[in-house]
């Protein structure tokens, strides 16, 4: 999993601001977003020269932000860069060398009970802590998001999707709401964007300061942009192939859904 480097290095160096500052009143701790891109290329950017990719919401971010050009994910699949990313250590330290897998006999860790992860220690700053998309570290207690310190879980427990409009995998729906399971319609992106949204927005008049981790499938297989957006790109780009046009699409529709939640700030 390669993730967006410019977005992950800027919120990470608040995060770790934020919760050494547990002293400082919650009107002094600013709100954190973390986005977090699945499988996403390195150079799968507009900012970094791509050819044909347009992405003016992750340019913009990139440009106004810090880039880290020499930052790396701490490991090219899902459920490990996860668990780094939220525990601040190696992912096999607490116990994630691998993919967590539905099926026991293809899985490759279980995230250790001991280890404490970022959404706790903020809590204990005076946090109010979110999930939104996707999980990957866990499907049953004491392993899911509400276990591990989200106050707020609404999205995907597993990896990938089979569907991105239908939500399964392996024919189970892992859609949840708090623990609760939920069958939404729509395409994973705009769920996660339009509960980002909605999200931000209960958040408008808070007294406390929040953390928001949004975590979406895109643009994990399968490719499987709305075909509005794959119109898009190919009336732009008419001499790209069909599944360089696919992959694009899905990229620069997750761009827009970011975009919405930065408009959703204010």
């Amino acid at each position: 999993m390669m993730n967006q480097v410019p977005i992950l290095a800027i919120t990470l160096s608040l995060i770790l601001l934020s919760a050494a500052a547990s002293h400082v009143s919650a009107v002094q701790r600013p709100n954190i977003i973390l986005c977090m891109a699945d499988d996403q290329g390195w150079g799968d950017v507009g900012f970094r020269d791509h050819r044909v990719l347009k992405t003016p919401v992750l340019d913009e971010m990139a440009a106004a932000g810090l880039r880290l050009d020499r930052f790396y994910a701490a490991a090219p699949v899902c459920s490990p860069t996860r668990a780094a990313l939220l525990s601040g250590c190696y992912p096999g330290v607490v116990g994630v060398p691998g993919v967590l897998r539905t099926h026991p006999n293809n899985n490759w860790g279980y995230l250790s009970p001991q280890c404490s992860l970022l959404p706790k220690y903020l809590k204990s700053a005076g946090y109010r802590t979110a999930l939104i998309g996707k999980w990957h570290l866990g499907l049953a207690a004491p392993n899911t998001p509400n276990d591990r310190g989200f106050d707020h879980f609404h999205g995907w427990l597993v990896g990938m999707m089979d569907d991105y409009y239908t939500h399964r995998r392996h024919g189970i729906n892992y859609m949840q709401l708090n623990g609760r399971s939920i069958d939404p319609e729509g395409h994973a992106t705009d769920l996660f964007t339009d509960w980002a949204v909605e999200y931000l927005k209960g958040q408008s008049s808070a007294d406390h300061p929040f953390f928001l981790c949004l975590a979406y499938n895109a643009p994990h297989t399968p490719i499987q942009p709305p075909e509005d957006w794959v119109k898009q790109v190919r009336r732009r780009e008419p001499k790209i192939g069909g599944k360089r046009a696919k992959l694009v699409a899905l990229i620069e529709h997750m761009d827009a859904g970011v975009g919405r939640v930065m408009d959703a700030r204010t």
